[in-house]
């Protein structure tokens, strides 16, 4: 299945949503949003990932990629995450790397926490 991606900038924080096959033949758009969000430089952003169907190495490459430019700039990345991911991430052991929230009511609540903190 094609990626369809939503990105929507606010002011508080922006929101990505990815719906479909995050894999190798997709990554190249997802670079250019990716892109896209750190030349804007929000504090924070939410990337609901709850309708990837499927992701792969090339993808949570992308994913980690941008964590880390969140870190090294004080910022906060949260991903909403799906059955799927988790496994994904628990086998990676990439778990620990990500702030995981269940719904997007959770993560917006632990970017707000972020913001206020």
């Amino acid at each position: 299945m094609t990626l369809m991606i939503q990105l929507e900038p606010g002011d508080e924080f922006w929101m990505l949503a990815l719906i479909g096959d995050l894999d190798y033949s997709e990554c190249a758009s997802f670079r250019m949003t990716i892109d896209r969000i750190l030349k804007h430089s929000p504090h924070s952003t939410v990337v609901d990932l709850s309708l990837l169907d499927y992701l792969d190495s090339s993808g949570l490459g992308l994913l980690l990629s941008l964590s880390k430019e969140y870190g090294a700039h004080g910022g906060r990345l949260v991903l909403v995450t799906n059955e799927a991911v988790d496994n994904i991430l628990e086998l990676t052991r990439l778990s620990g790397i990500f702030s995981t929230a269940e719904t997007l009511d959770q993560a917006r609540t632990m970017v707000a926490d972020t913001a206020s903190a």
